[in-house]
């Protein structure tokens, strides 16, 4: 719920940046090739957003990051939330609106990878925190921690390709 809330949070803050100060003016970043992919292969294009998604964003920036330090993919998921704030806050209305479903599946996949990176820093900086009334080694608690993130990792890998479909059919309407 924490997760939940900071990063929605940054997506209002940088809409409001967005608005308030025209230095942060960016326009959405969509045009006929998205990430090297032809528009008119919409499967390949769900494939390419989907394991971008994933591996880069999900996997290596969000919860590997927390296994350097709990703390990051909370630092990562706000940043990310603010500058989707500044890119959102350009869009018209109807632009928002049909971003919008994207918008809410790409965060919770994002929030859930985030949610294993904190179990993952939090089990070999101090495994009580996590498994309270617990005796575990840091290596106990690591292993362990890697279970529970390939149980999260299921939904995230579910709500991400949803996310990657959407944004695809997304992409075709705002294009055509």
């Amino acid at each position: 719920m924490v997760l939940n809330w900071l990063f929605f949070s940054f997506i209002v803050v940088g809409s409001f940046s967005g608005q308030f100060v025209g230095v942060w003016r960016f326009s959405w970043p969509i045009s006929e090739e998205v990430s090297g992919v032809e528009v008119d292969n919409t499967a390949l294009m769900i494939v390419s957003i989907f394991l971008f998604n994933l591996v880069l964003s999900g996997f290596v920036l969000v919860t590997l990051s927390g296994l350097l330090f709990f703390i990051l993919p909370f630092v990562f998921l706000c940043f990310r939330g603010f500058l989707w704030g500044l890119m959102l806050g350009g869009l018209s209305f109807s632009g928002f609106l049909l971003a919008l479903p994207t918008l809410i599946l790409e965060g919770e996949g994002y929030i859930l990878a985030a949610l294993a990176g904190v179990d993952l820093g939090l089990s070999w900086l101090n495994p009580r925190w996590l498994w309270k009334n617990e005796e575990l080694s840091r290596s106990e608690s690591v292993k362990r921690a890697l279970k529970g993130c390939a149980r999260i990792y299921v939904l995230v890998a579910i709500v991400l390709f949803v996310a990657a479909v959407v944004e695809a059919f997304t992409i075709v309407q705002m294009l055509y």
